[in-house]
């Protein structure tokens, strides 16, 4: 039916050029007939916006003002020109799913360097205009390309799941390079300056006031170099062997490289477009919306990116392009009837849930091959149950368990009295590594808003606290329970969607914790009070933990104590999480996790199995939500980014997603190593444990940190083992080694054997 209604579509298209154009070449006639399909398009986004406009009243929402006047049409216009660069985004963030079955998530941080630079110079050097152009160009391209030759070669073999968190850590370190590329080319001016009017041959070439808006040459300039590059790219993949290659290689990998495909050249390929549509997107958003000099464009690009490459499916490049224009009018129409730029997120949360369910066909069938690998790294093993009652291995089991108290006690002094707040963040971050390892590393399912269930929990939390002067444990169990709620809403749509396309909802779900729930003027009800404090508790008398505490020649700060009480709730988050592991519940969330189709044979219900995985969790991460608003005191919405969100699934990876120790691990690593005495001077230390730290350790560790670890004490364990005498087949091959004479005996008794069956 579908391909029915496209031919009649393209046939009247083509009969309509004809008819008003019959003497004119075919490109003339396309071009016209795109340009009408384009005119059309935007036509009917009007009236459909300009009707749910007029009848959806936002302003049930006091704070919120409204714009009863129809919008006006240059407000559309200015909308699908800017949308449009969405659209160029979502084309990469395609190109690199169909290659590699993975989401980019530093897609629009592959070309901002490149074109961040070229701004830069355009504006604080006076470069001229052309000869930043190759800069954006090449070395965007180059950035690309490099990225996938170091480091997506490097892991093409392993699961998506480490292949995601390495675009991750990747996009970490580019922003890295962007800040201090921007900062060395503006130099003295860097600090001084917030954002910068960038100006283009096209901008001087024509301008015009239409309404309320300027437009000039750059906005015609820039829908004319999408619109081409979406054609072109179309015959290139149409028409060209290297597009062929590249389409077949994105089909199935392995059978192309039969084929004989270079399918390595051809991922290269990929990535180096990818990153030139990402650099021609962010050079060309500069002169219409501009750039801020000291931040970064990449986390918003990346979800309006995403939303428009949802809607085409993953797949349809002039619907990325079409869907981007419709994310971006959106964009403007919600801006200006409602004047409230924090209500796009709650939007695009919606459209891309809408868009996810709409197509859960599309997405439930058994195209992917690799379906399978989005399961975190497996298990590791305990002790062997030949070695676990021998004296050495309980002697040294003791040591490390006194040793890992006595770090754990004294970690204020170690860190400093000034740093023991970190301390304690590190517990509330561990607590939200716990979460994650128990819907992600257990039960299979991919969450980026993780810490926006956090903030939920610290905006109850904080509001009762604050305003109601609620207990202290009753707030916590109250946002516990909030957290529990919003997660179950979460995850229901991952009753339809999985792996890849959950992360997503869940990430958008993160940028709307941040840009409006978190929002005093419209949630003024939940958070605390403009000079409200959640202070922190005075446990009925008995431990009071807003004054320091005298211990015999030793002063207990408050901020020490406190750190007391959230390694006392990790504790308990990590009994439970453990309990729920050893008992059958933890059996069925790794079965769901690893083979669903037989689980649900047996008899249970993966709906249910999915959204307890989704309950126990957010209870968990709100509960160190709650922490966190007792320890600041307010909610500070710049304190729940979705940087930080995915920056605690990158911690919870790096120290092994499937194992409570290195969620744990994994928050000491990234949080507590800049904390060292020895490392506090170092520059570049967070980047070190961050993003370089990110991919070095995958590619050592694919497992995590604690993988080494267990590494280092299954070796320790063999050499006790060789000792001992003791063979132990999970840690050594099987040691029997059977010389002439010792065969024949063996084949001999098989023999015998044989013949008294029969």
């Amino acid at each position: 039916m579908r391909s029915e209604i496209r031919r009649r579509f393209g046939d009247a298209v083509d009969r309509w050029s004809r008819f008003f154009m019959p003497e004119t070449a075919w490109p003339i006639r396309a071009g016209a007939a795109l340009a009408t399909g384009l005119v059309a398009y935007l036509m009917l986004v009007e009236i459909v916006l300009q009707g749910v406009f007029g009848r959806i009243d936002l302003a049930l929402i006091p704070a919120i003002g409204s714009r009863n006047a129809p919008i006006p049409r240059e407000i559309f216009l200015n909308g699908a020109v800017v949308g449009s660069l969405y659209g160029l985004i979502g084309l990469g963030l395609i190109l690199v799913y169909r290659a590699n079955r993975i989401i980019n998530f530093a897609q629009a941080q592959l070309g901002a360097v490149a074109a961040s630079a070229a701004l830069m110079l355009l504006t604080f050097r006076n470069w001229a205009y052309l000869a930043v152009i190759p800069l954006v160009l090449i070395g965007g391209g180059a950035v690309g390309g490099t990225v996938e030759m170091v480091f997506v070669r490097r892991f093409s073999r392993s699961p998506r799941l480490i292949l995601t968190v390495v675009t991750i850590g990747i996009g970490l370190v580019l922003q890295a390079l962007e800040f201090f590329t921007k900062k060395w080319i503006v130099g003295d001016q860097f600090l001084q300056s917030v954002a910068a009017q960038y100006k283009t041959p096209f901008s001087r070439w024509w301008s015009q006031q239409i309404g309320t808006l300027t437009f000039s040459g750059d906005h015609i300039f820039t829908l004319a170099v999408v619109i081409g590059l979406a054609v072109g790219l179309a015959a290139f993949f149409r028409y060209t062997d290297l597009g062929i290659a590249v389409r077949a290689s994105s089909e199935n990998r392995d059978r192309a490289s039969l084929l004989g495909i270079p399918v390595k050249r051809v991922s290269t390929v990929v990535w180096t477009l990818a990153a030139v549509l990402s650099a021609i997107g962010v050079f060309l958003r500069g002169p219409l919306v501009g750039i801020p000099i000291t931040g970064f464009v990449g986390p918003t690009l990346l979800l309006y990116g995403l939303a428009a490459a949802v809607i085409a499916r993953m797949k349809h490049m002039y619907v990325a392009i079409a869907a981007g224009m419709l994310i971006g009018i959106v964009e403007q129409s919600v801006v200006f009837t409602r004047s409230a730029p924090g209500l796009v997120s709650p939007v695009l949360l919606v459209v891309i849930v809408i868009a996810l369910l709409a197509q859960r066909s599309h997405l439930a069938r058994g195209l992917d091959p690799a379906a399978g690998s989005w399961q975190a790294a497996a298990e590791l093993r305990p002790v062997p149950l030949e070695l676990r009652d021998l004296p050495v291995v309980r002697r040294a089991r003791a040591l490390l368990q006194v040793v890992v108290g006595l770090v754990v006690v004294l970690a204020p002094w170690i860190v400093g009295s000034a740093r023991a707040d970190t301390a304690s963040r590190i517990a509330i971050v561990s607590i939200v590594g716990v979460s994650l390892v128990i819907l992600t590393g257990w039960t299979g399912q991919i969450s980026l808003g993780q810490w926006g269930i956090a903030a939920l929990g610290a905006a109850v939390a904080g509001g009762l606290a604050a305003n109601h002067n609620w207990d202290f444990f009753l707030t916590i169990a109250v946002a516990g329970a909030c957290g529990a709620g919003v997660a179950v809403l979460i995850g229901l749509p991952a009753l339809r969607i999985q792996g890849l396309f959950l992360a997503v909802t869940t990430l958008a779900f993160a940028f709307t914790m941040t840009d409006f729930v978190l929002r005093r003027q419209w949630f003024s009800w939940l958070l605390p009070e403009q000079r409200a404090f959640a202070d922190r508790p005075n446990l009925y008398g008995v431990f009071d933990l807003t004054e320091p505490t005298p211990l015999g020649p030793v002063n207990v700060s408050a901020d020490a104590k406190f750190y007391y009480l959230c390694v006392l709730f990790l504790g308990l988050a990590l009994y439970l999480a453990r309990s729920l592991r050893k008992n059958r519940s933890g059996r069925l969330l790794i079965g769901v996790r690893d083979n669903p189709r037989l689980l649900q044979a047996y008899g249970v219900n993966l709906a249910r199995t999915r959204l307890a995985a989704f309950a126990i969790s957010g209870f968990i991460a709100a509960i160190g939500g709650a922490l966190f608003a007792y320890q600041f005191g307010q909610i500070d919405p710049d304190a729940f980014l979705p940087q930080q969100s995915v920056a605690i699934f990158l911690m919870t990876v790096i120290g092994g997603a499937s194992s409570l120790t290195g969620a744990v691990l994994g928050a000491v690593y990234v949080l507590g190593i800049p904390l060292l005495p020895v490392l506090r001077d170092v520059q570049f230390i967070e980047l070190l444990t961050s993003g370089f730290g990110v991919l070095l350790i995958l590619m050592a560790l694919p497992g995590g940190l604690i993988e080494g670890l267990y590494r280092l004490r299954d070796g320790w364990l063999r050499r006790v083992a060789e000792r001992q005498g003791i063979h132990v087949p999970s840690l050594v091959a099987d040691s029997l080694v059977l010389d002439n004479s010792d065969e024949q005996q063996v084949v001999a008794d098989a023999g015998v054997s044989m013949e008294a069956v029969r």
